[in-house]
Parts: C-alpha cells; sequence; structure tokens
C-alpha cells in the first residue's frame, strides 16, 4: 500500500535531496507518494521588523501546525523553537540531507569591506530561520551583540532586493541568490556552511520514515556524485524577473548533501545553550520533548 506524505516547499537548495528522490522515483521505489506544497511568503510590502519576539516563528510554516504539511526541513536553531513550540505534536526526527550555505552580502558600492564593518548596520533576515542565527553567530565574533542589527524582510527575493536599493544596508542569502549576488558583483562579507534538522507530524509511522530515509539517503549520494546534474533546480527556483541565471554562475562546491543522520543531544545542548544567550528560547526546553528518535537511533 502506498504511503501518501506531503512536505512543506520552501527553496530549492533546502529540499534538494528531496526533489532529486522525487524526480528520480526514489519515493516511488520506498512505496511512498510525497507531495509538494508551497510555504506562505512574507507580504513584501510590510516594513522590516526588528524584533524576533513579534514574529511567530511558525510564521513561514502555518501549514504544519495546521495539517496540511506533514513534514518540513529547516534550519537547526528554527526547529528546536517550533519544535518547542509546536500544539500539532510536531517534532524533530532527523538531520537535515541539505547542507546549506548562508551567505552575507552587501552592494558593490558598499564601503563595508569585512565583517566588523556591519556594526550597527542593517541587515535582512528571516526571523527564526537559517538567515537570521547564522547572521548572529557569524557577526558576534567581530560586534558585540548589541551592535547587529538584523532586520525581518522575509524571503530571499525580499531581502536581497531589499539591499539593491538600498533599503538595507547588507542582506544574507543563500542559493541560488548567492550566485546571483556574485553574479551582479555584491561584496561577500561572510559565509558559513550550516545542516538543518527535518521535522515531522506524529502521523508519519516509523516504516514510512525509515522509506524516506533511505530515499533520501539515495538522493544525498546521487547529488554528490553529479552536483552540474542538478544545478537546474536552483536555477527554477529564481524568479524570472531576477534572472537569468546559468548553471556555470554556480560555485558546485556550494552544493552539498549528506545522509540524514539523527540529531545528536550534545548538539542540542550547546545550540540551545547559544539560544537561550540571546533570548530566542526558554531554559526549560529539552531534548526529550523537542527530538523524536522515531527510528530507535540511541541519543
Amino acid at each position: 500500500m502506498t504511503k501518501r506524505i506531503t512536505n512543506e516547499y520552501g527553496q530549492a537548495i533546502f529540499n534538494l535531496p528531496w526533489l532529486v528522490a522525487q524526480d528520480e522515483g526514489l519515493f516511488v521505489a520506498e512505496g511512498i507518494e510525497v507531495a509538494f506544497i508551497r510555504g506562505r511568503e512574507r507580504d513584501p510590502k510590510l516594513p522590516p521588523e526588528t524584533d524576533p519576539s513579534q514574529v511567530d516563528p511558525f510564521w513561514r510554516h502555518g501549514l504544519f501546525e495546521e495539517g496540511e504539511v506533514q513534514s518540513f526541513q529547516a534550519c537547526e536553531w528554527g526547529q528546536i523553537r517550533r519544535s518547542y513550540d509546536s500544539c500539532s505534536g510536531g517534532r524533530v526526527v532527523m538531520q537535515r540531507p541539505a547542507v546549506v550555505s548562508h551567505a552575507i552580502f552587501v552592494r558593490s558600492d558598499s564601503p563595508v569591506v569585512e565583517p566588523k564593518d556591519l556594526r550597527d548596520k542593517t541587515i535582512a533576515v528571516n526571523f527564526h530561520a537559517g538567515s537570521h542565527y547564522i547572521s548572529l553567530q557569524l557577526l558576534e565574533g567581530f560586534i558585540d551583540r548589541d551592535a547587529i542589527k538584523t532586520v525581518h524582510l522575509g524571503q530571499g527575493q525580499a531581502r536581497y532586493q531589499a539591499m539593491l536599493d538600498g533599503r538595507v544596508d547588507a542582506c544574507t542569502l543563500m542559493e541560488p541568490y548567492i550566485a546571483l549576488a556574485e553574479k551582479h558583483g555584491c561584496k561577500l562579507i561572510a559565509e558559513a556552511f550550516v545542516t538543518g534538522l527535518e521535522m515531522a507530524s506524529e502521523e508519519i509511522d516509523e516504516e514510512t520514515l525509515a522509506g524516506l530515509n533511505r530515499a533520501l539517503t539515495e538522493a544525498a549520494r546521487r547529488i554528490e556524485a553529479d552536483k552540474r546534474r542538478y544545478v537546474h533546480f536552483l536555477v527554477e527556483d529564481l524568479p524570472a524577473e531576477l534572472g537569468p541565471l546559468a548553471p556555470e554562475d554556480f560555485n558546485l562546491g556550494r552544493i552539498r548533501a549528506i545522509p540524514p543522520r539523527p540529531y545528536p543531544e550534545a548538539d542540542f545542548e550547546r545550540t540551545k545553550a547559544w539560544m537561550v544567550g540571546w533570548g530566542l528560547i526558554p531554559e526549560d526546553a529539552s531534548f526529550d520533548s523537542v527530538v523524536d528518535n522515531r527510528l530507535g537511533i540511541a541519543h
């Protein structure tokens, strides 16, 4: 009997192993039918928000809490917070197979040339997402915490456009916007690679989760074996009005995939301590309440 699940589509670089597994029949081979549903987008007409507490951690992923999607992948920090907040029983079930670069850019004419120059400069991010958290981690080694001025603008297109228009001093981007920014001469200031976490509802049983894991493991292997073959997913993800991009515009070293892995308790504790220090999660968050090792993987 075929198992049907819904997965949130956020951005091709995050979903790449899922897209490859779908496109090449790896889910079907496991008896799983996957349907993608796009996540919500922030109204680009809204002004920047400066206070993370004023933004719902589930703002983009509300379809999960409402039962419209059964799984989605996002950054480690955001998934910890969302699993803590979830009222629908959502839990972290594994580490995401996509390893994603987050890069801070400024315009070509900006006086900013290194991370410390971003002191008190506005940096467009998506609160409670990787662009937010990694910006804090990249910059706190160079700038006092109270001088890091992240502002919430939502999706990558809005952040990129705000930087070009001069409405913010900098922005944090992922692919395909990194390739676009470099093609247009924007200056890269700081960059880091991070994995994320997969979150699933209680509706996905162990057998189905194991099948997803096997399909995603094979997809990650195929991506690593021939990255150029899958760049088209990133090209197609760019809004037409911002393009064009060609496969040659991408640094293939930024496309990385690994087999899904259990989320270690030690990683959770380090991440939680950092988040508590920034006031991004309450101290009572615990590994057992956030992570569901449904495959019987030891802590």
